[in-house]
């Protein structure tokens, strides 16, 4: 399989396949809940496949800043590419994020921090080759848009700058894109 159906399948996961799962109800309209667990891809955690726990650390009075710790597991599947094996990738993001808003509509800001496990080698399939390292430790900031009705419609997205500690790939520009459910 090569890198442009790779990322064509990537972008068509991140566009229609993420879900938001939150695992406690009861929140006023548009609140944010205590509690999430979601499912998606790409975002803080820089996997393919992600499952995340997000939680409620403080909310202002009146309520409209809130803040919330992130973490959660990703993955990268390995694949061929050119007759040549190129090994999966597993990710652990620590995310803190600030949501201000009222009712449904929530601007996001987000800060953390991934750390990445996987074999180290080169990929020379692309030109230039990139390095991969046994482990690699990322910056990420994010701002977007998260949307919350009273029905439970989750849609949050957002452009990503990333920092890493890769010497082949030391800044990159990414977004997230999540869709779900609460309940």
């Amino acid at each position: 399989m090569n890198f442009r159906r790779i990322r064509t399948a990537v972008l068509m996961l991140s566009l229609f396949a993420s879900r938001d799962c939150n695992a406690q109800s009861g929140s006023k309209y548009g609140m944010p809940l205590k509690q999430d667990v979601f499912f998606g891809c790409l975002g803080h955690n820089r996997g393919i496949i992600s499952v995340n726990y997000e939680r409620k650390i403080y909310a202002s009075k009146p309520q409209t800043f809130f803040y919330n710790l992130s973490t959660g597991v990703g993955y990268t599947p390995g694949g061929k590419s050119y007759d040549k094996q190129i090994p999966g990738s597993c990710y652990v993001p620590l995310t803190m994020y600030c949501l201000v808003g009222k009712k449904a509509s929530f601007a996001q800001i987000g800060i953390g921090y991934t750390a990445a496990f996987g074999p180290d080698f080169v990929d020379s399939t692309g030109a230039p080759p990139v390095i991969h390292k046994k482990f690699e430790s990322a910056y990420t900031l994010s701002l977007g848009y998260r949307y919350m009705n009273k029905y439970g419609t989750i849609i949050q997205g957002y452009p990503l700058l990333q920092w890493t500690d890769n010497p082949s790939n030391e800044f990159s520009i990414g977004f997230g894109i999540f869709l779900g459910f609460a309940f």
